[in-house]
């Protein structure tokens, strides 16, 4: 009798161990804060960061850790003064970042300090000269960088291809009647 139970026992062990819950459905993709699209602008949270234009200002931009966003334009070394426009450059320290994606002007530029290898790798032009003008979101502190406004200490950043920051209503005055009504 105990050789027959152990025999059961093997034998609903290998029917019950191939059985799993199966779901037709497949799992729908969670957005992660890394694919957050902004809905407005200049408050420095992911869904409203704050805009080149306001860092280049210095007005209403916190020194605590926020979100900005604008397009890479180029890199530069030691000052900004030798800041190159351009997808091809061996600087892999920092970017520029403008609020227009064909900017070539320093004075409507902000660098950002990329200082881990990892953010280097992922975001200076030197390895992604495909990503020149394109849109950017990065997670940092506003200070000073190359004598300028700029943007230190980053923590993170994520590429927005195609998006174009022109779409999203920017004036503040725009976000309290929105406020307002809702």
């Amino acid at each position: 009798m105990t050789l027959k139970r152990a025999w059961l026992f093997i034998a609903t062990l290998c029917l019950t161990a191939g059985c799993e819950k199966f779901d037709p459905e497949p799992e729908e993709e969670k957005e992660t804060a890394e694919h957050v699209v902004p809905t407005s602008l200049g408050r420095g949270t992911q869904t409203s960061p704050y805009t080149i234009s306001q860092v280049i200002a210095g007005d209403s931009v916190t020194t605590k850790v926020s979100w900005f966003i604008g397009y890479v334009v180029g890199s530069t070394y030691s000052t900004m003064q030798n800041a190159v426009f351009d997808a091809e450059t061996s600087y892999t320290s920092n970017i520029l970042v403008s609020s227009d994606s064909t900017c070539e002007e320093i004075s409507l530029c902000v660098p950002v300090e990329l200082s881990k290898a990892s953010l280097q790798k992922a975001f200076s032009l030197h390895y992604n000269s495909k990503r020149f003008r394109q849109c950017i979101m990065v997670n940092g502190r506003f200070g000073q960088y190359f004598r300028t406004n700029g943007i230190r200490d980053v923590q993170t950043c994520y590429w927005l291809p195609g998006f174009d920051i022109s779409t999203i209503k920017t004036a503040p005055t725009e976000w309290q009647e929105r406020d307002e009504r809702y």
